[in-house]
Parts: structure tokens; sequence; C-alpha cells
């Protein structure tokens, strides 16, 4: 008899370890999910031409700064080279986040492949897998955070490039004395 209860007691714990395993593997690969996820949303927005703006951007400052003088003041003129101005401070903080986006992927999709390897191994202190697990989607969560920024930032600097780059460019070729064109 005591045998018997034994064992089932024992098939009882083993099986409540695989059911916490098989839990636990599941948010390991929902995980994996987001970041591929966040790795396709991050390729559907490439700023390929993010240095041409950049020097474009540049070009039409330094032109006008050159070149306009004037003695009253051009509200409009004024908020569009502010605006120009702050998309371009913005562009170069870009490049790095995605960088940083990219090489975040890259490290949690590695941590995240040791993990399920130490709870499928059952590898480590079983009681820290939860804990664990926690801190790995908060990183997750972080790099949904960090790309949203990304996407919310080249989007305002696409339109704001956009909507001035032609007005102040061709503003700033005006101002240009006749030979220098």
């Amino acid at each position: 008899m005591r045998i018997l209860f034994v064992l089932l007691i024992g098939s009882l714990l083993t099986s409540c370890v695989d059911l916490e395993k098989s839990a636990q593997t599941e948010k390991i690969e929902a995980m994996n999910t987001t970041l591929d996820s966040i790795e396709n949303v991050l390729n559907e927005n490439v700023f390929d031409s993010l240095s041409s703006i950049q020097v474009n951007s540049y070009d039409v400052e330094s032109r006008i700064k050159k070149h306009y003088v004037s003695d009253t003041i051009n509200i409009e003129l004024g908020r569009k080279m502010d605006a120009f101005k702050k998309m371009r401070k913005s562009l170069a903080p870009l490049g790095k986040a995605r960088r940083a986006i990219e090489s975040g992927i890259e490290e949690e999709r590695i941590s995240l492949k040791e993990l399920l390897s130490d709870i499928e191994g059952s590898n480590g202190e079983r009681a820290k897998y939860d804990e664990n697990i926690l801190y790995e989607k908060a990183k997750v969560n972080q790099l949904v955070a960090l790309l949203t920024d990304y996407v919310l930032t080249k989007a305002s600097a696409s339109d704001t490039y956009e909507q001035h780059y032609e007005d102040l460019n061709e503003f700033s070729l005006n101002l240009l004395p006749k030979n220098q064109e």
C-alpha cells in the first residue's frame, strides 16, 4: 500500500512539473513570436534615405543661415525652419535607435533560446524559471516600446521633411547670388 501511495504522489508531482514546464515554454514561444513581429515591423520601416535627408537638410539650413538677412521677422519662415531643424536633429538618434533595436532582438533571441534550453533540460534553479521569464518579458516589452518610438519618430521626421523641404530648398537657392547657383 505504501509503495502504491509513493508511486501515486510521485506521478502527481511529475505531471505538475510537466504542466508548469509546458506553460513556461508557451510563454517563451509567445515572446519569440513577439520578437518576430518586432523584426518584421522594423524591416517594414527602413529609412533608406536617412543620410541623404540629413545632408539635404543641413545644406538647406546652412544656405539660409549664410545668406538670409532681413530686418523683419517672418513668422511662417521661422516656424518652418524650427520644424525643419528639429526634424534634422531627430535623424541621428533615429539611426542609433534602429541599431539598438536590431542588436536587442538578437540578444533577446539568444537569451530566450538559453532559457528554453534550461527549462526543457531542467537545468539550473527551477524556482527561478518564472522570475527569469518575467525578466525576459520586460526586455521584450522594452523592445516594443523602442520600436514604437522609432516608428513614430520616423513618420514624424518623414512628414516634416516632405512638408517643408521643397519650399525651404527653393527659398535657400533663391538667396544665393546668381553666379553661385
